[in-house]
């Protein structure tokens, strides 16, 4: 709580918590765990944790009744797939509807993703709204982000200044706008490039 308390910290476990209470001579034990463990500290870390979920590879099993997943019930009704829609590879949670394509991605609930549009590799968090030809690849997109119709937000990896795009939480990119790979939005983004 003192560390939630102080402006200075970046309230990580590793660089702020742990060493203050090695430095208050507190009790600390090591427990040794075999499973899956990910630090998200950062935006490529959050991205590769949710790509696991989809990588046949993976030590993470959803239905693995050994390691339940404890959750609020948001009353959300169940995903609803269009009949324009076009979803592989995906992970997509109640309340979601889908009439574009989706590819590789992770949709959280009550995302909306209009005919027309495309999501490759992407994370999309609760009551994003994706509109008509737009195009969202290798991006996160925070709670209640709008893509406007025609918009694109990153692009497939390439080039030396290639990462993952970034949209806050309750952001809207207008129409036909163009986000590039790595970018931070924080701000409405007006249509145009």
């Amino acid at each position: 709580m003192a560390d939630e308390a102080d402006p200075a910290s970046a309230n990580d476990f590793g660089k702020n918590i742990i060493p203050a209470m090695l430095a208050a001579g507190e009790k600390l034990s090591a427990y040794r765990f075999s499973g899956y463990w990910k630090d998200v500290g950062t935006i490529d870390s959050l991205w590769d944790a949710n790509m696991d979920l989809l990588s046949p590879t993976s030590i993470v099993n959803l239905d693995d009744g050994d390691w339940p997943i404890y959750a609020r019930t948001t009353g959300a009704p169940p995903q609803f797939m269009g009949a324009t829609a076009k979803v592989s590879h995906s992970l997509v949670t109640g309340g979601s509807e889908i009439y574009g394509e989706v590819e590789n991605s992770v949709l959280f609930r009550s995302v909306r993703v209009e005919e027309g549009a495309v999501i490759r590799y992407s994370i999309l968090m609760p009551g994003t709204v994706v509109k008509a030809g737009a195009v969202v690849e290798y991006a996160i997109l925070a709670e209640n982000a709008v893509v406007e119709e025609g918009a694109r937000i990153g692009a497939a990896p390439g080039g030396d200044d290639w990462g993952i795009a970034v949209v806050a939480s309750n952001v809207t990119v207008g129409p036909g706008a163009v986000v590039a790979p790595k970018a931070m939005l924080t701000e409405d983004v007006k249509g145009g490039k």
